[in-house]
Parts: C-alpha cells; structure tokens; sequence
C-alpha cells in the first residue's frame, strides 16, 4: 500500500473531527472518500498531509510519516489541493506555482513549469497575472498544478469540483483521469459524488469521523441507500 493510516484521530478542542479513521490507498489507486459535509473528510486529508495535529499512525511507502512536518511529506512525494484552492491571490500565476515547487532544486522546479503549462495551457497564457484575477476555472487549475509541481507519486484532493460550471466539473477530472492514467495514486475527497464515483477504482463513506463503508466505487454508486443514508 501506498498510503496506510490506522486509528487516526483530529480534535479541535473538544471536538472530534475524525474518530479512529483507518484505511489504505494502493499504490496507482484512486480511492474516493464521500460522505455528508462535517464528517471528518477535510480533516483526514490535512493530517495525513502533516497540517492537522493527530493521533494515531501515517505510514507512506513503507515509512512512518506521522511526525514529519507538511513539507517533508511533501518532498516525500505527497501533493495536496486542498479545499477552496487557497491561492495567494496578489502573487501571478507563475509565482504560485513556484511556491508549489519550493522543495525542488531549480531544474526541477523549470521542469515542472514546464510540464504543468503542457497540461494546462491557460495557465502559460496567464503566467504573469495575479491569481485572483482568474476565473474559478482557472484558479482550480492553478492550485492542481501547483500541487503537481514536484511531481508527487500520491495526490490528495479535496472538494476540487467546488464552485465550477458542470463543463469545468467534466474537464477537472478529465484531467484527473489522464494523471491517474499516467500512474498518479489519488485519494479525493468530493462532494460531487456522481461524478467522483464515476472515476474512481475504490470508495470510502465516512461519516460522523469514521469509515462506515468501503468497497468497489461503482457498487457504492448502485446502493441507492448507502448513497442516500450517507450522501444525499
């Protein structure tokens, strides 16, 4: 496996936002991870990224993570969008991709612009415009492309349909797809479940900060009552 985490637990004071969570990502996987809004999802995906304080273990390739600061797992080979895009609005579109690739020697860094441009060429057409200029598009293809700079082997995703026209919905993950295709492991949390279910191998419903369900993406998407239990 990939990624591996075993009883992992977030609290925000009192509150518990992920209850024992465990679960593992095959290496050239794609897992979705669904569920009802507050179930611990953004949660899960910011500790196993190193931006969330937790218990519990986080093993990637074989090693345990679980104390690494966020950019060490990133230069490990972990990516992230994460939820809102949260790019820094006043720098280019050149800039943030930068800061995306700033655990990368600077050849890499060149080659990553480069290979991030061949995939997205409106973001070659914009490279000097400040990111909060971009429309909600462009933006979302900005913060993938800035988690995609040092070439990580597992992208986590959160809520990367968030905000986007059905057409960009289609494109996102068209691209998703290609990368996937190309050997990339995802684990993606999404709301959209129709179109997420549609694209993954595996999928995971969390809820109320567990793992209630996993199985095959397309059996969870045929269960009418799981979707409507712990979906809507």
């Amino acid at each position: 496996m990939m990624l591996r985490v075993e009883t992992l637990e977030v609290r925000y004071g009192r509150a518990v936002a992920v209850a024992g969570a465990s679960l593992a990502v095959p290496a050239g996987g794609w897992v979705a991870l669904v569920g009802p809004n507050g179930a611990g999802k953004t949660s899960l995906l910011r500790a196993v990224m190193g931006l969330a304080r937790h218990r519990g273990r986080i093993w990637f390739d074989g090693a345990d993570i679980g104390a690494l600061p966020a950019w060490e797992r990133q230069r490990r080979g972990i990516g992230y969008v994460p939820e809102g895009r949260q790019l820094f609005a006043q720098m280019t579109v050149e800039e943030n991709l930068r800061v995306g690739g700033h655990v990368c020697p600077p050849r890499d860094v060149a080659a990553g612009l480069a290979r991030v441009y061949a995939m997205f060429p409106r973001l070659a057409e914009r490279r000097g415009q400040t990111a909060g200029t971009l429309s909600g598009g462009e933006q979302q293809m900005l913060a993938l492309g800035r988690a995609l700079m040092p070439a990580p082997r597992l992208l986590l995703i959160d809520e990367i349909s968030w905000g986007l026209m059905p057409i960009l919905v289609a494109r996102v993950f068209a691209h998703l797809a290609e990368l996937h295709a190309a050997g990339l492991t995802i684990l993606q949390a999404e709301q959209n479940t129709h179109e997420v279910l549609r694209h993954a191998g595996q999928a995971m419903v969390m809820a109320g900060g567990r793992i209630e369900i996993e199985g095959p993406a397309g059996e969870i998407a045929r269960d009418r009552r799981v979707v409507e239990t712990y979906v809507g």
